[in-house]
């Protein structure tokens, strides 16, 4: 059976390339303690890696909860002209998210994008909590 090895793209982040170029100079080290050195620097930047892994699909996530709470305030507020802002906001910032994922936009394009939408939605629940 075949290998398959995929290399790191844009979407994947300086993070994860960086720990994927150190796993390369481990493989590539002529001698023992170059291959030591090179597991203590593909630890390092793997660690970093895994946890701005991490700590992106917390943002995920946390993105689409708050336009789903967005989208459920609006439509259970009883209010129309908040209604359809709120919805709206709520299908766009989840459609935006999966959007950024699937289509692999680069690192620093998700991460815009996952930032703006929490922002928005964060801003549009506590305007309509003030105002009702």
């Amino acid at each position: 059976m075949s290998e398959q090895r995929r290399e790191p793209t844009e979407a994947d982040g300086p993070l994860f390339r960086a720990a994927y170029e150190r796993a390369g100079e481990i493989d590539d080290a002529s001698d023992s303690a170059g291959r030591r050195r090179g597991w203590g620097g593909f630890l390092r930047a793997a660690a970093v890696a895994l946890a701005e892994g991490f700590l992106r699909e917390t943002f995920v996530w946390g993105a689409v909860l708050f336009s789903l709470l967005a989208a459920v305030f609006g439509a259970t507020g009883g209010d129309v002209a908040w209604m359809v802002p709120m919805i709206a906001s709520g299908v766009a910032g989840v459609g935006l998210v999966f959007w950024s994922i699937a289509r692999h936009w680069s690192f620093g394009r998700q991460w815009l994008v996952l930032l703006s939408v929490v922002a928005v939605q964060i801003v549009l629940i506590v305007t309509f909590w003030r105002t009702h």
